[in-house]
């Protein structure tokens, strides 16, 4: 059996006749031109020739990439099998199925699928569509935690509880989404910090012989998130957090590295690797998006409206009453964004709830994963948390995944008040 690590939260399990891989993402950017990979990833897309499975976490762009996905030949992606939690829009395996894969397997909570003699997958949701796998091969058992928030001494202990103990532990450690506004550094600091503890709880409780640091290999890649670089955790922090603090064993990975159970672990020269490909990111080249025609704009967001009440047809006047105020960055303009009324333009610049380019803001109206996309890209500033804007982002995320509406009717919010009253 070894382990092939390919980029950021992607890697290859290979053992006897079974060659899986978790998350390709091989090229390019994500969330909006918000991501880009620290490395170069030396995989290429024919190589995919000897993979017998691909595992997705969630759906989020730096895990199941489309274009990516599109980029294998077809000829190779009809002897492929896709893997992938059951879930209610069924939209990941369908899309797979759609693009030729040979086969799709919606992968049931709870329970583990064979693969070979040697070689099955256990596949559970967590929040907010992430999911985790633990994969037992010869016994051994890995968990691929990725994105799944377990970051406190209960959510790890129940984890363990669930899977058990395991052997060799894929875990993220960098912030993969806003914290705080360009000049909060100290926040984004105090995120990296909360990661190394979210590290320590796992540590705890699962009890790995191995920890592999992963899918935090990106940098936020546009003009307008570069800040949120300023307090990113960079691998050789996390890697002497794990070996000398925690006194585990701490297995750092290069694209293209490729460790054999039997092998003695050293990270230095990836350690370097990665520290090399930090020094480049001010000399990078940073997205710049153009600007957005006003008129396709305005109906664009007319079309996101009608969409959200023919979706929510019986929550009409609960859109209708939303309303927040946005500042148009290249436009250098205040916009009221209205439920009812759509997108107007603001007789004053001096105050504004949200700041960010049209580009962002035409991506929410556009697709209805757009402001899930936008929280994680950071391409944007906030100056009132409790604005309209935040309502519209959970509508339009709700819909997206076919799921009830998450604003509260008046009456049922007083009830949830009366009832956690009787709670204290």
């Amino acid at each position: 059996m070894k382990i092939q690590f390919i980029n950021h939260a992607s890697f290859i399990i290979e053992n006897e006749d079974i060659k899986l891989i978790c998350d390709p993402w091989i090229k390019g950017s994500a969330f909006n031109n918000g991501w880009s990979l620290l490395s170069k990833t030396k995989m290429k897309f024919d190589e995919f020739d000897t993979i017998t499975h691909i595992w997705f976490s969630h759906e989020h762009p730096d895990h199941f990439s489309p274009p990516n996905l599109m980029e294998i030949p077809k000829e190779i992606r009809e002897n492929m099998t896709i893997l992938f939690q059951e879930t209610t829009d069924n939209k990941v395996l369908q899309f797979c199925k759609k693009i030729g894969f040979k086969k799709i397997i919606g992968l049931k909570e709870n329970k583990s699928l064979k693969l070979s003699q040697n070689f099955e997958i256990l596949c559970n949701q967590y929040t907010d569509g992430d999911s985790y796998a633990l994969f037992t091969v010869n016994k051994l058992k890995i968990l691929n935690l990725n994105d799944c928030i377990v970051n406190t001494e209960f959510k790890a202990k129940s984890l363990k509880n669930k899977i058990g103990e395991v052997d060799i532990l894929f875990t993220q450690f960098g912030y993969a989404n806003k914290i705080g506004n360009e000049k909060d550094t100290l926040l984004r600091k105090q995120a990296s910090n909360e990661k190394l503890n979210r590290i320590f709880y796992q540590n705890k409780y699962l009890n790995p012989k191995i920890i592999v640091p992963f899918a935090s290999f990106v940098y936020f890649s546009h003009e307008e998130n570069k800040y949120m670089n300023d307090g990113i955790n960079k691998i050789d922090v996390v890697y002497s957090y794990i070996k000398n603090e925690l006194k585990t064993s701490c297995l750092v990975m290069y694209p293209n590295d490729v460790w054999e159970l039997n092998q003695k672990i050293d990270s230095t020269i990836a350690v370097n690797n990665y520290l090399n490909d930090y020094d480049k990111i001010n000399l990078s080249h940073y997205e710049i998006s153009e600007s957005i025609k006003k008129e396709e704009l305005i109906s664009n967001c007319n079309k996101f409206l009608e969409t959200l009440k023919k979706g929510y047809s019986d929550k009409i006047k609960i859109i209708n009453s939303l309303k927040t105020i946005v500042y148009i960055s290249d436009y250098n303009q205040t916009y009221i964004l209205s439920g009812k009324s759509g997108l107007i333009k603001n007789n004053s610049n001096k105050n504004y709830d949200v700041k960010l380019s049209s580009d962002s803001l035409n991506y929410c109206f556009k697709e209805f994963w757009g402001f899930d996309t936008l929280q994680i890209n950071a391409r944007f500033q906030i100056t009132n948390q409790h604005s309209g804007f935040y309502n519209f982002g959970a509508i339009a995320s709700s819909l997206n995944r076919k799921q009830t509406f998450p604003i509260p009717s008046k009456f049922s919010w007083y009830l949830l008040k009366i009832k956690n009253i009787f709670k204290k």
